[in-house]
């Protein structure tokens, strides 16, 4: 049985990066996304920060807790 702190939430809705522009959601079929070469960004900053100062990724940006957060 898991932990709340143990569940994986959606992405945030903010996150972006050109993988999920070109493959759409099943961004993660790049092969530079699979390689690490992923740079994301914020769409509410358009930087590797969110609005929050703190910086953007895939596993980061699933956090609830990030006053930036909205599920996608």
């Amino acid at each position: 049985m898991s932990t709340p702190s143990d569940e994986i939430h959606p992405r945030c809705k903010h996150l972006c990066c050109k993988a999920m522009l070109v493959y759409g959601e099943n961004f993660e079929s790049d092969p530079d996304y699979v390689a690490g070469m992923t740079d994301f960004w914020c769409t509410l900053t358009a930087r590797g920060q969110g609005p929050d100062g703190e910086y953007v990724a895939l596993e980061v940006c699933r956090d609830p807790q990030r006053s930036c957060y909205q599920a996608y």
